[in-house]
């Protein structure tokens, strides 16, 4: 049997006194493309926050590939909303990607490999003329597909993506979801979300997170399901009836 790339075991975190993730357990498979959706405040930046191990469970246990998250560190890519950085600081597209292979660097210098690593992802996500580029100089659209390009540098088995269309310019939308396209093939995803048509185009399953994870197939997310899922009026009795579904009758009310 193989082991699951993502496993959540009875996992439960909070600061302070507030608990953001109760009891949260679920597996992603290899392959498998992911996503992640749910209300704001619900816990899905924690959730992934503790997939890349700069968060510990207070009770429960997560695994990459069988290992902690920090052990698997070097099969990770990770694509954030976006990327901090001082406007001012003279880094180009390629230095950005060529970050994706810092794990291999040796004596303090990219190899040849790397470096043509780095250039075949720009090239994949169609940014090969702008590797001198100054990432400062680049669109909101055009950073985003620099760091899927890093990602896809890194060689990763799994990546996680935090909105990855978040900061996409709607002229670039196409190119910008062929990019993603590419990744899961390419590494198992989980990726946070509040775009449909990106869950409908790109995921294979999703997981709503609300303190609580359940998980849906992409054809369920029709409009009560999601009315159910996004507005607080009603938030508490899909808790209920997902995990009833599931075989969990601790919130049911049965006669």
């Amino acid at each position: 049997m193989s082991v699951p790339v993502i496993q959540f075991d009875r996992v439960s975190f909070g600061y302070g006194p507030t608990r953001v993730l109760e009891e949260v357990s679920f597996t992603v498979e290899a392959g498998q493309s992911t996503c992640v959706i749910g209300p704001n405040g619900g816990g899905k930046t924690t959730l992934l926050r503790l997939a890349l191990g700069l968060l510990e469970p207070q009770r429960g246990e997560v695994r990459l590939f069988g290992e902690k998250p920090r052990d698997a560190v070097r099969r990770i890519g990770y694509v954030p909303q976006a990327m901090r950085f001082d406007p001012l600081f003279p880094v180009n597209a390629l230095d950005i990607v060529l970050m994706g292979r810092i794990e291999r660097v040796r004596f303090g210098f990219f190899s040849k490999a790397c470096r043509l690593a780095a250039q075949a992802a720009l090239a994949e996500v169609g940014l090969e003329a702008e590797a001198r580029t100054p990432f400062a100089n680049l669109s909101g659209g055009q950073r985003q597909r620099v760091l899927i390009a890093r990602a896809l540098a890194s060689g990763a088995d799994l990546l996680l993506l935090d909105e990855p269309t978040a900061n996409v310019d709607l002229t670039v939308e196409a190119q910008f979801l062929d990019s993603l396209d590419r990744l899961r093939q390419r590494a198992t995803v989980l990726m946070v979300t509040h775009d449909i048509d990106l869950i409908s185009r790109l995921g294979d399953t999703v997981l709503c997170v609300n303190h609580r994870v359940h998980r849906h197939g992409v054809g369920d997310l029709h409009g009560e399901l999601l009315r159910e899922i996004f507005s607080g009026e009603f938030r508490l009795e899909h808790d209920r009836r997902s995990r009833h579904q599931a075989g969990d009758h601790s919130a049911c009310q049965h006669g």
